[in-house]
């Protein structure tokens, strides 16, 4: 009997240990359910070949377009919100498949996966590794000596998390013919390098 308790004693102490990892992810799954669904109506309504614009009221302008085997919903925000919201639907159901929040050039804040049902398969978080936010992040832009402007086409924010380190890139530019980049901890918020690169201006 005592054999038996301390088998299942070691058995309960490593599954305690895979679910605590497990939680530790950035991906995770659970049971949440959308019953969000694509317009499909007003779409064929008002589309001009397999593409339909227009700007809400708020100024957020939507680009939806048709695909071979989805719809895909762009939803850019009026300044000065940052973050732009993509989603695609499935054309079988019209149902809700992917949305994603992120900064117009691609940097992922959030991905939520759906199944046709409208089950919750994935979320990822992309924030979780950054212990120095990305509102630290402006507040660290606004002290700049330079001035760096978020919504001109030449600036960039982009991110990286791995082996390596957690780190924010900010790229802009401040002279003809190059641009500058300043690398900040994603942890710390300390500026670890200054540097800059040739590059053509459009």
């Amino acid at each position: 009997m005592r054999l038996l308790h301390i088998i299942l004693s070691v058995f309960i102490c490593f599954s305690c240990r895979g679910q605590e990892s497990r939680q530790n992810n950035t991906t995770q799954k659970d049971t949440t359910m959308t019953t969000e669904k694509f317009d499909i109506a007003t779409f064929e309504k008002n589309k001009i070949n397999t593409e339909y614009n227009f700007v809400l009221d708020d100024g957020t302008k939507v680009r939806q377009v048709e695909g071979e085997n989805d719809y895909s919903v762009y939803e850019y925000p009026a300044p000065p919100e940052l973050f732009m919201t993509f989603k695609r639907f499935y054309k079988s159901n019209k149902s809700l498949e992917q949305h994603v929040i992120r900064f117009p050039n691609r940097f992922l804040k959030k991905r939520l996966e759906y199944d046709k049902e409208g089950k919750l398969v994935e979320a990822v978080d992309y924030d979780k590794p950054f212990k120095f936010s990305f509102e630290q992040l402006l507040e660290l832009i606004k002290k700049e000596k330079d001035t760096i402007d978020l919504f001109d086409k030449n600036t960039t924010i982009g991110r990286g998390s791995d082996e390596k380190g957690t780190d924010w890139y900010i790229t802009y530019k401040k002279v003809p013919m190059r641009r500058e980049v300043i690398k900040v901890d994603g942890i710390t918020g300390e500026i670890l390098e200054r540097s800059h690169y040739s590059h053509l201006d459009n």
